[in-house]
């Protein structure tokens, strides 16, 4: 085999691998985001996968009424514990329990 052979297969081999790869790499998971808004006197959360809205939650969940979250930080965390469960394949309903820890206990229903 000659040098040039040998060079145009190692090309079209590297060439084949490369393709491989980024075919295997796009369209693999998920794109998981949430952002924040203003609800009301409080905040909510909507949640996207792949750019495409999955979740919209203006009030605290697993609390009776339309009462939103009293502050950022806990519609934050909320939103971060629902996506921790959406990519662990579990249900994204949050208890009473979960909320609680979440607003450290703060009674945020009025």
């Amino acid at each position: 085999m000659k040098m040039t052979d040998k060079r145009n297969l190692f090309v079209t081999a590297l060439f084949a691998v490369l393709i491989t790869i980024v075919i295997a790499c796009t369209g693999r998971g998920h794109f998981y985001e949430f952002e924040l808004f203003r609800s009301g006197s409080g905040w909510g959360y909507n949640i996207q996968i792949n750019n495409k809205p999955y979740i919209h939650q203006p009030y605290m969940p697993a609390v009776e009424g339309n009462v939103p979250f009293s502050d950022k930080q806990s519609a934050r965390r909320s939103a971060r514990l629902v996506l921790k469960k959406i990519k662990n394949h579990q249900n994204p309903g949050i208890t009473q329990e979960e909320l609680n820890s979440i607003t450290d206990g703060k009674k945020q229903f009025r």
